[in-house]
């Protein structure tokens, strides 16, 4: 049987992949680390902790826009960004610590698995059952994190509701939809029925020769 030759845009994917999986692994690495350092309580009161805002917020900040040396005037009425803790609370830090430490989890996975398909596409193994089985784990991981993202983004904005206060912004419950997300695992899903009907011709292939 003739050895396969992955193709260069195989190697490729995987080298890029290799980089991407070891240098998360030392993301992960600090990460935990970080975790139980602040669990163990060696940081003070004084961490500068800066958290995403899921949610979007109104503003009244009134600007303008120059186009061909005109300015118009523009009101920023609503938008996305993080906030910054200043000299964060103990318990605050360790209560971010939880989803800090689930998103980790869940991204290592998905790269982990994502890396053992590509292993596999680089070896030849493309048209099996295990291959395909990577595939739809993949997809059905990355659609379970996208719905917990969508669950985070959701608690953490009715938390900071009723407990952010600015004079000049409000607070709304309209969140981020993270579609990229969703199409990905929704393509990975279409992905793996097309390998399962490769495999099935594969299979007639080889039963006819």
């Amino acid at each position: 049987m003739e050895k396969f030759k992955a193709p260069i845009s195989f190697k490729i994917i995987f080298i890029l992949n290799e980089i991407i999986f070891w240098l998360f692994n030392l993301v992960c690495l600090f990460g935990l680390v970080f975790i139980i350092l602040v669990i163990a309580g060696v940081f003070k009161e004084d961490m500068q902790l800066h958290v995403n805002l899921p949610v979007a917020f109104n503003t009244q900040e009134i600007g303008y826009l120059t186009v061909n040396n005109t300015p118009t005037n523009v009101q920023l009425v609503e938008a996305y960004g993080s906030i910054h803790l200043i000299d964060t609370p103990l318990y605050l830090t360790r209560l971010f610590m939880i989803p800090l430490s689930m998103i980790l989890a869940a991204m290592y996975f998905m790269l982990y698995t994502f890396r053992r398909f590509i292993r596999n596409m680089k070896k030849g193994i493309i048209f099996e059952a295990g291959n395909i089985k990577l595939l739809r784990i993949l997809a059905l991981s990355m659609l379970i994190f996208w719905q917990l993202w969508k669950t985070y983004d959701w608690l953490v904005g009715v938390w900071f509701e009723h407990r952010l206060n600015f004079g000049t912004i409000e607070i709304t419950r309209e969140t981020e939809g993270h579609i990229v997300l969703l199409i990905c695992s929704l393509v990975l899903w279409v992905m793996s029925h097309v390998f399962s009907r490769g495999l099935i011709l594969q299979e007639d292939q080889s039963l006819t020769i």
